[in-house]
C-alpha cells in the first residue's frame, strides 16, 4: 500500500540526505485521518514536499505508536526524528506548534514511522 503525506521543505532533503530517518505524524483531524495503525513495514509513503512540491518516495520500515512527543525523541533520538538540530525541549515545543498536533498527541498519541528513501 502506498500513503501520500505532505512534508515541510527542511525534512523533505533531511529524509531525502538519509539524516533523518523517522518522521513523526499525529491524527489532526479524525474524519480525514490517515490511519498510521494501518501502516506496515514495506509499505510506501510518497512525500510531497509542500514548498517545491517535488516528489520523493521512501520505504516504511517501521511504524511505532508513543503517548507523547518526549519518549519518542527519547527512544528513538533526536538526530533520528529532528532536522532542526534541535533538543528534546526545543523539538517538543516544535511539534507543538504545528496546527492541531497538541491536541492531536494528548488525544491520540505520536507515531514515529522509520523511512529510507527509494
Amino acid at each position: 500500500m502506498n500513503y501520500d503525506l505532505s512534508i515541510n521543505d527542511r525534512p523533505f532533503w533531511a529524509i531525502k540526505a538519509g539524516t533523518k530517518k523517522i518522521e513523526g505524524r499525529t491524527i489532526v483531524r479524525e474524519e480525514n485521518a490517515l490511519k498510521y495503525e494501518q501502516m506496515i513495514s514495506g509499505d510506501t509513503l510518497t512525500f510531497n514536499n509542500n514548498i517545491t512540491g517535488e516528489k520523493m518516495i521512501c520505504e516504511i520500515l517501521f511504524i511505532k505508536k508513543y503517548p507523547d512527543v518526549r519518549t519518542m525523541l527519547e527512544v528513538e533520538g533526536v538526530e533520528n526524528v529532528l532536522s532542526s538540530g534541535l533538543d528534546i525541549e526545543g523539538g517538543i515545543k516544535s511539534y507543538n506548534s504545528f496546527e492541531d498536533y497538541e491536541e492531536g498527541i494528548k488525544k491520540y498519541g505520536i507515531y514515529a514511522i522509520g523511512v529510507k528513501k527509494i
